[in-house]
Parts: structure tokens; sequence; C-alpha cells
């Protein structure tokens, strides 16, 4: 996978609120991944998913290859669209900040992490 990530495990079960505690505080790329999958089918179908809503906020300078941002030929944004969609994420779903705004927590049966 690479990057950040809590070793996620096929077998293994959280639920879309761990999911998202993960993503947003210790930027879990192997949950990114699982999320997409279980939302579009395929990384890939999520990944045209990200893009069509790129176009539709007029995030004109963004191209996703990938779902978690990893370094990858032709991922690009600027900070303009990182702004456009951060606008667009706080305003119609403000309780993300729920979630990024947390620096110690718990996962998995009580494991404390410090994110």
């Amino acid at each position: 996978m690479g990057g950040s990530q809590i070793w996620l495990d096929t077998t293994e079960t959280l639920t879309v609120d761990e999911m998202l505690k993960a993503i947003c505080v210790n930027s879990a790329n192997d949950c990114v991944v699982a999320m997409a999958e279980y939302i579009a089918g395929s990384e890939e179908a999520f990944v045209q998913m990200m893009n069509d809503k790129a176009y539709e906020l007029g995030m004109s300078d963004t191209t996703f290859k990938n779902c978690h941002g990893l370094d990858e030929d032709g991922h690009v944004t600027s900070s303009y669209d990182i702004a456009v969609m951060s606008r667009e994420l706080l305003t119609k779903y403000p309780e993300i900040t729920n979630y990024t705004t947390i620096w110690m927590d718990t996962l998995r049966d009580g494991e404390t992490r410090t994110f």
C-alpha cells in the first residue's frame, strides 16, 4: 500500500465511524482504498467519481489518479482547488470536524494511539 496505514486486515470489520477516524486522523491509506471499494465497487470507479466531482466544483487544475493522494504521474492539484474542495467539505459536511480535530483516541478494542 505505502504511506500511512493501520494495517487493515481483509477479515477485519470496522464501522464507518472507525474508518473515518483512521482516515482523517491517521491518514490511513488502506482504509481510504477500502472505503473507495465499498462506495464505488473499485478504487478506479471511485477515482472517476472524484474527478467528476472535481469537474463539477470547477477544480480545473485537479486530476486524481488514486484515492489516497500518494504521488503518481498525472495526479495533480492546486492550492486554489484544495480550497474549493475544503470549502465544499466544510460547508456540506461540517461534522467532518468531529474527526479532524482529534489528536488522541482509541481504535480496535481500546488500543490507544496518538495521531
